[in-house]
């Protein structure tokens, strides 16, 4: 008896060892290791440390500027008599010229020349930029293996050829036939050009992500000259940054400026430097342009087509076009044949096979230098001009009733968002453009690797084929992490919506403790040392 209850628990065990192996191996392979199945070129955006060559041989860095130190408060002193006097007589041409000769000269090594070619020898750093690894860990490719790193001044075409070059060097370092793409920013536009030069060879899935590829606003307004402080936008840009890294003194200026901006302060403030700089821009923008990044052909990519044209009379203005003539033929080029063809492009790749996705960022304003500021962004990019389309209710609004109504009609609704503020089915893929909430323009965290990921190893993946990537999600800055959108986590824009008497209550008691504290000080001083 003994004997066969020994073999039979013998038996037991063993059969639980198999069943505990093979319940192991199923969830292993139920959770898929993280990374792409083919290599992903990430296009990286603007940003690229920029070197040149000194006539002794060795390297000086041109970007990131490196500006001279206490050169703001200096200049604000050495100037503050022209600025004084230009307000006084409403005489400009003096501040102009004064600020002209500040500003330009800072940009003076990281230049082009008047066709757009570097000069010095200029060029992207690639000292500390790794070299292509093909290894694979767990059979995928890491989702930021291969990045790609450009002159982010020059000419798109020539970075397309570029990065052409360096996708065959991927494809015959890993042995692959196929790799995906994935822009960012101005990435996109240089990978928007690569498709259109080659005619996507090579690429199986292409990603926009926080796409310039159709303009970006604050790009295409300082290109226009069209600068215009929004007094409101200037309030709701304040309670976005992260000024101190003491909460405190945040919720103080928070404060303050609410205060400011409720009793006028602010509108005053905004009319001053929206009466004044009419009288000021056709003698100063045009030349800081042609000096600065208007200079940069790249950046005429995020020049958006409906205001293009004006923006070449305003950074032209006044010189001879034929001096530009070959530069001005180059950011033609890339406009008509890339910017301006773009989503009819995307679609006709996409019907030829090419799994074409877009990932659009949203909850931030504009930078408040421009008027609508309050147009529904990611702080840089514009929700419409990013995703290729979508139809957005403003920062602090939703999607009206009728149209809402007029949607579930025609049976678009399943399109809208939960908060209601963007109707994707007007983007050019509606069915695989998603959408994260909450998430600024520079923001790139890991967890958003995992949608890319699907994306490019999920055959005909899209925003209905998995509930926990939707085609509405809300990124979470504490955890890092993004989610489906819900009910309890899609109001994330409260804090546009300050209370005055809070925000006064805030700045009484700083003044009070401010001067308890003097007082405190002064009857019992700290003793000398």
């Amino acid at each position: 008896m003994k004997k066969f209850s020994k073999k039979l628990l013998s038996v037991f065990l063993s059969l639980a060892i198999i069943l505990a192996t093979f319940a192991f191996s199923a969830s292993t392979s139920a959770t898929e290791a993280p990374g792409t199945d083919i290599p992903l070129i990430y296009v990286v955006g603007t940003g690229a440390h920029i070197i040149a060559d000194n006539p002794d041989g060795t390297t000086r860095k041109v970007f990131p500027l490196q500006l001279p130190e206490n050169f703001i408060m200096d200049t604000v002193k050495e100037n503050i008599d022209v600025f004084a006097k230009a307000v006084l007589t409403q005489e400009w041409d003096e501040f102009c010229d004064v600020a002209y000769g500040i500003v330009s000269p800072l940009y003076a090594d990281l230049m082009l020349d008047k066709n757009g070619n570097p000069r010095d020898n200029s060029r992207v750093d690639v000292s500390s930029i790794d070299r292509i690894n093909p290894t694979k860990t767990n059979g995928k490719y890491a989702t930021e293996q291969f990045r790609f790193y450009y002159d982010w001044r020059i000419d798109p075409y020539v970075t397309a050829e570029k990065l052409h070059d360096y996708i065959e060097a991927v494809l015959a370092a890993t042995g692959e036939t196929e790799v995906a793409l994935l822009g960012r920013c101005l990435g996109d536009c240089i990978a928007a050009a690569y498709m259109e030069k080659y005619d996507g060879e090579y690429v199986r899935d292409y990603i926009s992500y926080a796409s310039a590829l159709n303009g970006a606003e604050f790009c295409t307004k300082a290109f226009c000259g069209e600068i215009y402080l929004d007094a409101d936008g200037i309030e709701r840009f304040v309670y976005d940054l992260q000024i101190s890294t003491d909460d405190s003194i945040n919720e103080l200026i928070q404060a303050f400026v609410t205060v400011l901006n409720d009793t006028y302060g602010l509108d005053f403030l905004a009319w001053s430097v929206n009466n004044v700089y009419p009288d000021i821009y056709l003698n100063l923008v045009p030349r800081l342009l042609r000096d600065m990044y208007g200079n940069f052909p790249a950046y005429w990519a995020m020049v958006s087509d409906e205001d293009y044209d004006k923006a070449k009379e305003t950074v032209f203005y006044g010189v001879d076009k034929a001096e530009y003539a070959t530069f001005i033929e180059i950011i033609d080029n890339y406009h008509y044949n890339v910017q301006v063809k773009a989503p009819e492009m995307f679609k006709e790749f996409r019907t030829n096979g090419v799994n074409v996705a877009n990932v659009t960022k949203y909850g931030y304003q504009t930078i408040p230098v421009i008027k609508d500021a309050d147009v529904l962004a990611e702080d840089f990019c514009t929700v419409y001009k990013a995703s290729m389309g979508a139809t957005t209710a403003t920062i602090d609004t939703v999607l009206s009733d009728d149209y809402i109504a007029a949607a579930q009609a025609n049976g678009t609704d399943k399109y809208i968002s939960p908060d209601k503020q963007i109707d994707a089915s007007t983007c050019a893929l509606p069915d695989t453009t998603w959408f994260i909430k909450n998430m600024k323009h520079a923001n790139f965290p890991e967890s958003i690797n995992r949608l890319f990921d699907k994306i490019i190893n999920i055959d005909g993946f899209n925003v209905f084929s998995d509930a926990s990537y939707p085609q509405f999600l809300v990124y979470d800055d504490e955890s890092s992490e993004i989610y489906p959108m819900t009910s309890e986590n899609m109001n994330t824009t409260e804090r546009y919506n300050p209370d005055f008497f809070k925000a006064l209550k805030k700045i009484l008691e700083f003044l009070f403790n401010l001067i308890k504290t003097s007082i405190a000080d002064s009857i019992n001083p700290a003793p000398a040392e």
